[in-house]
């Protein structure tokens, strides 16, 4: 349950809840989510602060809202190994609408800039596991 007294915003609080019943298998991936009046209830709290852990919890992507399909649990996806050599430089950063458009990147996910002798990539950061040579 939600603590009042904790310090922690109520909807930090709230997203750290059901981030735990995301990554404990409680809820799997295309999950739906419970409605905001459901979650609104079974916490005790606003509706504006359900909509605020929601919001979080998508940012880190996490879940997806659709319009009329409601929020679910997004699937986890395969990742790729990327070879990094020694003297190359990894940046992360938030993409571009035309990045996000072009990999295919949902809201909340970053990208990674690899620049390996000269030349950069553009990777999402959720599809890209960096080794080290």
């Amino acid at each position: 349950m939600l603590d009042p007294h904790s310090g922690v915003p109520r909807h930090r609080q709230l997203a750290a809840e059901l981030r735990a019943r995301i990554t404990s298998g409680e809820w799997l991936p295309g999950t739906l989510l419970p409605p905001e009046a459901r979650l609104s209830h079974e916490y005790g709290v606003e509706r504006g602060t359900v909509r605020r852990a929601v919001a979080e919890l998508r940012r880190e992507g996490l879940i997806d809202a659709a319009p009329g399909h409601g929020t679910q649990v997004r699937e986890q996806v395969e990742r790729e190994p990327v070879r990094v050599q020694r003297g190359s430089q990894v940046v992360a950063r938030m993409p571009s609408p035309e990045e996000r458009a072009s990999l295919d990147i949902p809201e909340g996910v970053p990208v990674l800039i690899v620049t390996i002798g000269g030349r950069s990539r553009v990777l999402s950061a959720e599809r890209t596991v960096l080794t080290f040579a």
